[in-house]
């Protein structure tokens, strides 16, 4: 006789960010982010014969860039296991898709922690059979620089058990300037041997700040 099957499917949720804009302003003009001045506080030496005059000379750098994460949008299947008296683990790493951050606040320095939450896996079929998160375990990955820009960050945390509190990641710290890093978690899930048969869902929810 087959052991009944069922699958989890977990959805994701994202914040989306901005882009860098930098420009010259008139001096006197507000700023944000990052100023540079030049300025000759020396007196001109004239040519033989001549003469000279100086004029301090002033400007801005400004930002509309904001710190921004993403993750996938559509449903992750992370697959199937059997229950009945069996209990399985299902999942992989790397089975969930792409996390990244984007800093575009230029920002000296630029540092910013990630971080992952979860709801409980509820049986779509009958809602009252909940499978609770903190039977799934969050695999991080490796950290990679994104977008074309670099990146220093580091895993704090390579494999966590998931709950409704976010939970640290993946940190930058002491950066300077924009910056982009990106990893691709996995999610397993210990299947409880009393589990009743059927499709169990959940948002898994990344952050940053």
């Amino acid at each position: 006789m087959h052991k009944p099957l069922f699958r989890i499917a977990v959805g994701s949720v994202a914040a989306v960010g901005g882009l860098l804009v930098a420009s010259a302003m008139p001096a006197g003009a507000a700023t944000a982010g990052r100023a540079e001045t030049m300025a000759r506080t020396v007196g001109c030496v004239p040519l033989t014969g001549g003469a000279c005059a100086d004029t301090p000379v002033t400007f801005s750098v400004s930002t509309t860039g904001v710190l921004a994460i993403t993750a996938p949008t559509g449903t992750v299947d992370l697959g199937s296991g059997a229950s009945h008296g069996v209990g399985t683990t299902i999942g992989a790493p790397g089975n969930f898709g792409a996390v990244t951050v984007t800093d575009n606040r230029g920002l000296n320095p630029a540092s910013w922690t990630a971080t992952v939450s979860s709801t409980n896996f509820t049986n779509s079929v009958s809602s009252g059979d909940v499978i609770p998160v903190a039977d799934a375990t969050y695999i991080t990955g490796t950290v990679s620089p994104a977008n074309g820009l670099p990146s220093s960050a580091t895993v704090l945390n390579a494999t966590l058990i998931l709950s409704g509190a976010p939970a640290d990641v993946v940190s930058q710290t002491g950066f300077d300037g924009d910056n982009a890093a990106t990893w691709t978690p996995g999610i397993t899930v210990a299947v409880p041997a009393n589990a009743v048969v059927g499709i169990y869902d959940g948002t898994v929810t990344h952050s940053v700040s």
